[in-house]
This record gives C-alpha cells, sequence and structure tokens, in this order.
C-alpha cells in the first residue's frame, strides 16, 4: 500500500510541475488593434439584481461599435429580467427569448449563434464584472489565424472571510490548472465565463446537443476543439483579460455548485482530463488514509507528514506564481491548512456529485 501512495504522490507531483512549466509558458498578446466582428452571447435566467449593472459592464467596452453586438439571451425569467433588457438603450444590444422546450445555457448559445454575425464569439456570464479592454484583449488573440479557441482567466470579487477565500483559492487553482495545460498543448478545462472561440468552428465542432450535462458549455466545446485542433488553444495571461464574479456566499449553495461542477467529469472523453481528475481524486484519497491511519498506526506517520510537504511544496510553487498575477498572494498563507481540508472535501465532493441531486438555476437535475 505504501508504496503504490508514493507512486500515486510521485505521478501528481509530475503533474503539477507539467501545469507550472505551462503557466510560464503562457503569453499575453499585443496585437489590440485587430477588430473583426464580434458577437458577445451570455445567457440569463432569473438576473434582475444583475441586468443594470452587466449592461453598464457592456457599454463601456473598448470596441468599434460597428463590428460589435451583444446578444442576451432571456432564459424564461420569471422576474424582470427580460423588461430591464428590453428597457435598455444599448444600440448594438439584442435581446433573444429562448423557445418553449429549450432551457440552459448550453442551448441559449446555440440558439444565440444561429443569429449571431460575428466571427469571433465571446461568452460569458450574467454576474460577471469585466475592465473595459477585456473584449479587445480576448480577441486579439485572435489575429493568428491558427487559433481556434482563447480561455481567459476568472477569478471572484476579493471579499472578506475564511470562507471566501478557502473557495477563492480553489477557484483560482482550477483556472491556474487549466491555463497550465494548455500551456503545454493538452488543454483539460477552461471556464465558460471568459471564453471566446470561432463561429465557424462552433458549427462545425460543438456536440451540445449529444450530451445531457447540466452544464458543459466551456468544456466540452474545448475538448471537441483540442481533438481536431490540439495546437489551436491558448490562455489570456494577461490582466487586461481578468473577469471576475462573485463567490457563493452560503455553504450549501456552494456544495451544490461544486456537485454540478463535478458531475459534469462523467461525461469527459478526453484522456488528459479523466487523467487529471482522477490522478487528484486519488492524491488526496491517499492523504485522508494516512491522516486517519496515523491516528491508529504510528507507522503511518512519517509517511503522512513526507507525503503532505511534498505535495504542499508542488503546490505552493504553482500556486505562488498564479496568485500573483490575480493579485491574490494574500491568500498564500491559506494553501498549508488547505491541503488537509481540501482532501477531505473533495473525497465528499465526488461522492455527493455522483449520488445526489442538484439546483441550478431553479431547475432540479437529477443523478
Amino acid at each position: 500500500m505504501q508504496i503504490i501512495i508514493l507512486f500515486i504522490l510521485f505521478l501528481y507531483l509530475l503533474l503539477i510541475l507539467k501545469y507550472w512549466f505551462g503557466w510560464t509558458k503562457n503569453k499575453s498578446n499585443g496585437a489590440s488593434n485587430y477588430t473583426p466582428i464580434v458577437s458577445v452571447i451570455i445567457a440569463l435566467r432569473n438576473e434582475q439584481e444583475q441586468v443594470l449593472r452587466l449592461l453598464s459592464e457592456l457599454k463601456r467596452q473598448d470596441y468599434p461599435i460597428g463590428k460589435l453586438e451583444f446578444i442576451l439571451v432571456n432564459d424564461h425569467s420569471t422576474d424582470s429580467t427580460l423588461e430591464l433588457l428590453e428597457n435598455s438603450e444599448i444600440e448594438n444590444l439584442r435581446v433573444l427569448n429562448m423557445p418553449d422546450g429549450m432551457f440552459g445555457k448550453k442551448s441559449a448559445i446555440v440558439f444565440a449563434m444561429k443569429k449571431a454575425k460575428g466571427d469571433i464569439i465571446l461568452a460569458s456570464d450574467a454576474d460577471c464584472s469585466f475592465s473595459p479592454l477585456w473584449l479587445r484583449t480576448m480577441v486579439a488573440y485572435f489575429s493568428n489565424k491558427n487559433i481556434k479557441l482563447v480561455s481567459g482567466p476568472v477569478s471572484y470579487h476579493k471579499q472578506k472571510g475564511i470562507f471566501l477565500g478557502l473557495q477563492t483559492l480553489e477557484f483560482i487553482s482550477l483556472i491556474g490548472s487549466g491555463a497550465g495545460a494548455i500551456g503545454v498543448e493538452n488543454a483539460i478545462f477552461c471556464n465558460g465565463a471568459n471564453m471566446a472561440y470561432r463561429k465557424a468552428d462552433f458549427l462545425e465542432l460543438n456536440n451540445f446537443e449529444n450530451d445531457d450535462a447540466a452544464s458543459g458549455d466551456d468544456v466540452f466545446l474545448l475538448h471537441s476543439i483540442k481533438e481536431k485542433y490540439r495546437h489551436a488553444i491558448v490562455f489570456a495571461k494577461d490582466e487586461k483579460a481578468i473577469v471576475l464574479t462573485s463567490a457563493v456566499q452560503s455553504t450549501k449553495g456552494f456544495i451544490n455548485q461544486r456537485k454540478r461542477w463535478t458531475a459534469k467529469t462523467s461525461g469527459y472523453k478526453d484522456f488528459a482530463s479523466l487523467y487529471a481528475s482522477f490522478l487528484v481524486l486519488f492524491t488526496n484519497l491517499s492523504l485522508v488514509f494516512l491522516f486517519v491511519g496515523y491516528l491508529y498506526l504510528d507507522v503511518y506517520f512519517q509517511l503522512f507528514l513526507f507525503f503532505y510537504a511534498l505535495k504542499f511544496m508542488v503546490d505552493f510553487l504553482m500556486l505562488h506564481q498564479v496568485l500573483s498575477f490575480f493579485k491574490r498572494k494574500d491568500l498564500l498563507k491559506w494553501i498549508l491548512p488547505f491541503e488537509l481540508f481540501y482532501a477531505f472535501y473533495i473525497v465528499l465532493i465526488v461522492i455527493l456529485s455522483f449520488t445526489k441531486s442538484f439546483e441550478w438555476k431553479g431547475i432540479i437535475h437529477k443523478k
């Protein structure tokens, strides 16, 4: 058993070091004068508290207005979302209502795509905030004709509290790992709150209709593009491209969100994504096993400390770089205690995600 645990640790160390190397390889793009026709697509369901702020954020984007359209798709909202959208005075805004029988962000994107005029599609979420140069920065990467998809950086608004701090630390670690994998040209995931792709490639390769996961508008498209164009995916490592969203405020909401994220891994077909997911799970299972084991048998104590120390060092190496980019080095102090907490938490979330239902946008999705 000890040999197996050490082998798992060895594989994990190699994986994180590879992602660290990939993170360092990612670069910003300076072609800010590249201005193709762009369609920004955002789905909204019961977002009346976000609509006015979102419209203000979009309106201040620094991009030629004649080459830009905002397509906001109302996903059967039961509050004032649609009314607020229709009363907007943004001239390049198009408001679409989802037809009966169509629900969810993936369906909203497919529906909007049929009406989009842009050669480049930029997707985000209703609760996101952007810098005025966000759109221009993301689109600049497509000046390279070989680029098919751009994964953008996403972080949480800075808020006080241990719960929100640990939540942010985990989220940024996921974004950093995804960026690192892209840097070594073996993409595993991205975040749908900030991603861009060519419309022609979406129409050719998207297979949203062929999976029944509640989410995954981001990662399933990424995998489809990767399968055909492995070297055509980049990460926008540029502060101007950062999108900020809100952390979940309640423990119940947090667990529900993570269950939804984890549940979609059942639809993965990409080997690198499956390998990373299972390796992270087995690494944390090993840490839990050693922690519980040394409570009963002293022989496990030194192995637990050795495992914990090496895992912490490689995680710190990776996260120090990523947190510096996001200007969240204040979270570095939480990495050491977070290692053990995360091990128990991730095992629990995996179990819950495949055994319990979860709620998303007011809809219950059963396992």
